[in-house]
C-alpha cells in the first residue's frame, strides 16, 4: 500500500474513534537554557491514572531599544479534553494575577508563588503578575498534530528537523514546489526560510524557527530578508503549528493564492516585523502574533482572519489595511479576534489599532471587522487616512469605501482620538460604519462618545449605529 494512502487510512479511523484525553508535552531542547522566570507544569485525569509532566519554557531577550518586556516567555504543549496547568513564578512574590483573553474568563486560584487554572480546549493565553509585562509569560496550547501531517523522516520531499538545536548561520531552508518542512516537536531551527515560486509547500510541526542571530534591518531601511519568506507563484502554501522568533524582519509572508496559515505563534521585537501577511483568498485562523508592527497586513482581495490573538508592541496596527497599496483590494473578513494588549505609547502614522496609510492608488472596499475585543489598549482605536509616506510611489490616491465594524469592544479610555480623514488631493473615504461600538463598556451611539473625529471635506456616510 503507498505510504499515502496508508497515511489516509490512518487519519480516517482516527476519525472515527471516540475522542480521549490526550497530553504531549513537547522535548526540551537539549543545550538551550529555559526562562529563568517560570516553571510550568501541566497534568490530566485519564481515568485510571494521573498524568503530570513539566512544560519547557522557552524565551526571547528583547531586541530592540523600546521594547518594553525585556523578555519573552512560552512554555509550548498540545492536548484535548481537559488540563490543569501550575505556573510557578520563580523570581518573586505577587499579589495579583489574571489570564488573557480576559473573556475566556478563566479562573486562577494562587498558593504562595504558584496558580493554578483549567483549559478545556487549546488556544493561546498570556498569563500575566501585577499586570507586569516586564517579563510576560504565554501559553501556547496546541491542538495535537494530524497524523497525516506528520511525514515519513526518509521521504525525499520532506525536510526534517529533529527534536533539537539546528544552526543554520544565514542559511536559507529553500524547499521546491510540494515539498514539506517539517519541524518536530523540540525542534529549535536558529535560520530562516525562503521559497519562490514553489506551489503547495508546507510548514508543519510544532518546533520552532527563531531568527535571533541573524542580522537586522540596517537603520533607516527595510532589507534584511524576511524570517518565512514565500514569494512569486507560491500559491497553496499551508504554515500551521510552528513557531517563528526573532525575525529581523517580517515574520510571514505568503504572496501566492489561496494560502493557509493555522496554530502558528508569532514572537517578534524589532520596527519591521510585521505578522502575518498573504495574498489573494488567504486563510488565518487560530494564530497568536506579538510583534513591533503591523500584526496583520489586509493586503489581498478575499482574506480571512478569524480566532487570532495579538499582541501589539510600540510600533504598527494590529489590523492595518493599507501602506501604499498600488492595487484594488476587496472582501476582507476579520471575525472573532483578541487583542489583548497594545503598547502604543507616542504618536506615529500607524499608531492605531485599526489603521491605515494610504498612500496608493488603489481602491479598497468591502472590509469586515466582527466580534472584535480589544483590551490594555489606551492609546488610540482608530487612525483610517490618505496620505503620501516615505514609501509612497503614486501621485494618486485611491479610495477606501464599504469598511464595516461591528461589535467591536475596547476597555479604553483612549488617550487620542480616532480620525477618519484625507491628507490629499484625491483618495476618499465613504460608507464606513461602526456598529454597535462599545468602549469601557457602554455603547457608542455618536462620534462625540467615540472620541471619533471625522473630516467632513474627505468623507461621505460615516456612520455609528446601536441595534439597541
Amino acid at each position: 500500500m503507498p505510504r499515502a494512502t496508508l497515511r489516509l487510512l490512518l487519519t480516517l479511523v482516527a476519525s472515527a474513534l471516540p475522542a480521549r484525553a490526550l497530553l504531549q508535552p513537547y522535548p526540551a531542547p537539549a543545550g538551550l537554557a529555559p526562562s529563568p522566570h517560570y516553571r510550568v507544569d501541566v497534568s490530566q485525569e485519564t481515568g485510571a491514572a494521573n498524568q503530570d509532566a513539566p512544560v519547557f519554557v522557552y524565551h526571547s531577550p528583547a531586541q530592540w531599544r523600546t521594547n518594553v518586556s525585556l523578555d519573552t516567555a512560552w512554555a509550548p504543549f498540545a492536548f484535548t479534553g481537559r488540563i490543569t496547568l501550575r505556573v510557578t513564578k520563580l523570581d518573586a512574590d505577587f499579589s495579583r494575577v489574571r489570564v488573557l483573553p480576559s473573556h475566556r474568563a478563566i479562573a486562577v486560584t494562587a498558593t504562595g508563588r504558584t496558580v493554578t487554572f483549567t483549559l478545556d480546549r487549546p488556544g493561546q493565553f498570556a498569563v500575566e503578575f501585577d499586570e507586569s509585562i516586564a517579563h510576560p509569560l504565554l501559553i501556547f496550547a496546541d491542538p495535537p498534530e494530524n497524523p497525516a501531517d506528520i511525514p515519513a523522516r526518509n521521504d525525499p520531499s520532506v525536510l526534517w528537523f529533529a527534536p533539537g538545536v539546528h544552526d543554520l548561520g544565514e542559511k536559507f531552508i529553500e524547499p521546491l514546489a510540494g515539498q514539506t518542512v517539517y519541524l518536530a516537536p523540540g525542534a529549535y531551527v536558529r535560520g530562516r526560510l525562503k521559497a519562490t515560486d514553489a506551489p503547495g509547500v508546507r510548514l508543519l510541526g510544532r518546533g520552532i524557527l527563531s531568527g535571533e542571530n541573524l542580522p537586522p534591518n540596517p537603520p533607516g531601511t527595510y532589507t534584511a530578508p524576511h524570517l518565512a519568506d514565500f514569494s512569486g507563484k507560491s500559491d497553496r502554501v499551508r504554515v500551521e503549528g510552528v513557531t517563528l522568533v526573532a525575525s529581523p524582519h517580517y515574520n510571514l509572508l505568503l504572496r501566492g493564492s489561496d494560502c493557509v496559515v493555522r496554530h502558528t505563534k508569532i514572537i517578534g521585537w524589532y520596527y519591521g516585523t510585521d505578522g502575518i501577511g498573504t495574498g489573494p483568498r488567504g486563510l488565518v485562523e487560530d494564530c497568536f502574533i506579538k510583534c513591533n508592527d503591523d500584526a496583520l497586513k489586509l493586503y489581498a482581495d478575499g482574506m480571512t482572519v478569524r480566532r487570532c490573538t495579538i499582541w501589539q508592541l510600540e510600533n504598527g496596527a494590529a489590523f492595518q489595511l493599507s501602506w501604499n497599496l498600488n492595487h484594488d483590494v476587496r472582501g476582507v473578513r476579520v471575525t472573532d479576534c483578541d487583542v489583548i494588549r497594545v503598547e502604543h505609547r507616542g504618536e506615529a502614522n500607524n499608531r492605531g489599532v485599526f489603521c491605515s496609510i494610504h498612500g496608493g492608488r488603489g481602491h479598497l472596499s468591502d472590509f469586515l471587522f466582527e466580534d472584535i475585543r480589544i483590551e490594555n489598549a489606551r492609546w488610540r482605536l482608530a487612525l483610517f487616512t490618505t496620505r503620501k509616506s516615505d514609501w509612497s510611489r503614486s501621485e494618486t490616491f485611491g479610495d477606501i469605501t464599504d469598511v464595516t465594524l461591528r461589535r467591536i469592544s475596547a476597555d479604553g479610555p483612549f488617550a487620542k482620538p480616532s480620525l477618519i480623514r484625507s491628507y490629499e488631493s484625491t483618495g476618499r473615504f465613504a460608507r464606513f460604519a461602526f456598529e454597535d461600538l462599545r468602549i469601557d463598556g457602554r455603547l457608542i451611539r455618536t462620534a462625540a462618545e467615540a472620541n471619533l473625529l471625522i473630516d467632513p471635506a474627505t468623507t461621505t456616510d460615516i456612520r455609528l449605529v446601536s441595534s439597541r
